[in-house]
């Protein structure tokens, strides 16, 4: 398992990232300033 950041991992190209890495069981952090709805299964680190 592997821990990755993703910075914006609420817009398009991102959230998709996001969402691949944990359907694979890796921890994903978010790095956001949006308030857009999180996937779910990732990790907030700044709203």
């Amino acid at each position: 398992m592997k821990k990755l950041l993703v910075t914006g991992g609420t817009v398009f190209v991102s959230r998709f990232i996001a969402e691949y890495f944990v359907s694979k069981g890796d921890d994903v952090y978010v790095l956001n300033r949006n308030t857009r709805v999180q996937s779910k299964g990732v990790y907030l680190v700044y709203r």
